[in-house]
């Protein structure tokens, strides 16, 4: 619940213990009260964790940093950077979204240093490769990749559900929110509208479902993707797609998704894209191509992910949609991810580059 460093004079405190359950406002005084009694100053730095639960702690922490204390604040649920934080701390904070491991990440966990792909020998390459394997399938939360136990991000997303949806917001639908979960979980890539999603599931009202996939965004459970368009009116019509927040959850949530890998490829290609903070659309025109970037009020890059090209209608489907949105954002080349394949195809004066998931995610920043 509490610890005390004295070295350095460090306090942490993790709201979300259950003997905190009945904390007020009252208890802040205390907090201090009990620092000064330790350390014989109050001047300590505060590390406080799963703050949002604690009724006005911006109010506190505002006044803790008037008076010159240091404080980090974390928390799972995007209730931290709601009006209140604009209100209460404006020009007092910086936010930094700390997202499950990248595949860099991981290598290094693994005690792998990536540095390049020069001087790497076929059995590096090997090694590397069958760690993104494990990667794909157990995605990048690091008490499950610690601890090599998938199902351990099950019962985060059972913890999550409860605490962060159904008791936060009083839903009384609790089988319909449950249901609804795991059907986008099993179908993320996928283009829907509210009005499907009413069809296939019990829930009557489309605000209703509209509601519960912000609070599902609101607690990094899923992330919604729009249709790109130049025109905002025909954007917030169109049907979105939505993508999991971490690859474990498709593989002990979603219902019988192991068969389709290509979409669970494409979902660990946003991850990486949405970690880079990327301003991400799909693209749907002519033909359809999943990922369109943009950068300022310009589309900048296109992607497409298919598992393989191995099939001659799916390599016409995929290469079509890429060059639809390369002709339409005017952008001379395009990238097209796969499983394996690597290949550099030039179409009317335009390239597409073909190359493995692992080796573009090694590619990345982080």
């Amino acid at each position: 619940m509490l610890s005390w460093e004295v070295s350095g004079k460090k306090v942490f405190i993790n709201f979300d213990d259950v003997r905190l359950v009945d904390f007020n406002v009252d208890n802040f005084q205390d907090i201090q009260d009990i620092v000064l009694e330790i350390f014989g100053t109050e001047e300590v730095t505060y590390f406080l964790d799963e703050i949002q639960n604690v009724t006005l702690w911006e109010r506190w922490v505002n006044n803790l940093y008037a008076r010159g204390r240091k404080v980090f604040v974390t928390g799972s649920n995007s209730k931290l950077l709601s009006s209140e934080i604009s209100t209460f701390l404006t020009g007092r904070n910086k936010v930094v979204y700390l997202h499950p491991f990248s595949f860099k990440e991981y290598l290094r966990l693994k005690g792998v240093e990536f540095s390049g792909f020069s001087g790497l020998t076929s059995a590096q390459k090997t090694s590397i490769f069958a760690l993104f394997l494990r990667y794909f399938e157990k995605g990048g939360f690091p008490l499950v990749l610690k601890n090599d136990d998938v199902e351990l991000s099950r019962q985060y997303l059972e913890d999550i559900v409860h605490k962060d949806v159904l008791t936060r917001y009083r839903v009384k639908e609790i089988k319909e929110l449950k249901d609804l979960v795991v059907f986008l979980f099993s179908n993320v890539g996928s283009t829907y509208s509210y009005s499907t999603l009413k069809q296939i599931t019990d829930i009557k009202s489309l605000s209703t479902i509209k509601n519960f996939i912000d609070y599902f965004q609101d607690a990094f459970l899923l992330v919604q993707v729009k249709r790109f368009s130049y025109s905002l009116k025909k954007q917030k019509v169109a049907s979105s797609k939505v993508y999991s927040g971490d690859m474990s959850f498709l593989k002990t949530v979603a219902f019988n998704f192991s068969e389709n890998r290509g979409k669970r490829l494409e979902n660990l290609v946003f991850l990486q894209l949405r970690r880079k903070n990327a301003d991400v659309f799909y693209h749907l025109e002519k033909k359809e191509c999943d990922f369109v970037i943009k950068e300022g009020l310009d589309v900048t890059k296109v992607i497409q992910v298919t598992l393989t090209l191995q099939n001659p209608q799916t390599k016409k489907r995929e290469i079509d949609g890429l060059l639809d949105a390369m002709r339409i954002y005017k952008l001379r080349e395009g990238l097209l991810l796969t499983f394996e394949e690597e290949d550099v195809v030039d179409i009317d004066g335009r390239r597409i580059v073909v190359m493995p998931v692992w080796k573009w995610l090694l590619e990345q920043g982080f």
